[in-house]
């Protein structure tokens, strides 16, 4: 990426400038979902208002739908090898200070015994105890911290639609992390990222394993 301001470089997986004026400092990566169907989003937020190109929406194919078929990793091939995923393989990066840890998005991970639901991980990273939801229909992943004040939230097995049910059978939204009696569970920032690049990024990063 490139600010128009002075043309400095700005690496999109750190968000460090490479290159320019602002050269060294870094940008606060802010917790979002990355991708989730319209219908999907709409149903929760109803008012939502869409930003579109010259007031419309026509472009059907994604341009880069080659690339994301092939083998190929870019310009130049990546500094470090893992076979532990294959190279083009999705995974949920996700970084909680020094550490990192990578999810596959894999849909064997996330199937459930329950049909129609998906499982959830509950998982920590470092000292964080994490809640990590992906749904492989609609693309969408979240991660959240699971404390809330001092107590840790112990969620069951799977989701049901979006919602997450915990152990006292209440319900969480997991697109807005809120749950009973206005908590929120606390947005973790992630990548969903190719394998190669994350691991040529943070190539001691750990891979979650069932």
């Amino acid at each position: 990426m490139y600010d128009r301001q002075t043309g400095s470089l700005w690496s999109h997986m750190t968000g460090e400038a490479l290159e320019g004026s602002y050269k060294g400092q870094k940008l606060k990566m802010l917790a979002a979902l990355p991708i989730v169907k319209w219908k999907v989003w709409r149903d929760v937020h109803p008012d939502t208002q869409v930003l579109t190109i010259r007031g419309r929406e026509d472009q059907r194919r994604d341009n880069y739908w080659d690339y994301h078929s092939s083998s190929r990793t870019g310009l130049f091939p990546p500094e470090h090898q893992d076979k532990r995923l294959s190279r083009k393989d999705l995974v949920i990066g996700v970084g909680i200070g020094g550490h990192r840890k990578a999810y596959s998005t894999e849909e064997d991970l996330w199937k459930s015994k329950q049909r129609g639901n998906w499982k959830l991980i509950q998982d920590t990273i470092g000292e964080t105890p994490v809640l990590v939801y992906h749904d492989p229909n609609n693309y969408t992943s979240a991660v959240y911290d699971r404390r809330i004040g001092e107590k840790t939230i112990q969620f069951k097995e799977n989701t049901v639609g979006i919602s997450a049910v915990d152990n006292s059978g209440q319900r969480w939204n997991m697109l807005t992390g809120t749950g009973p009696e206005d908590k929120s569970l606390r947005a973790i920032p992630h990548l969903n990222i190719y394998w190669f690049a994350w691991v040529d990024f943070y190539p001691t990063a750990e891979l979650y394993q069932e």
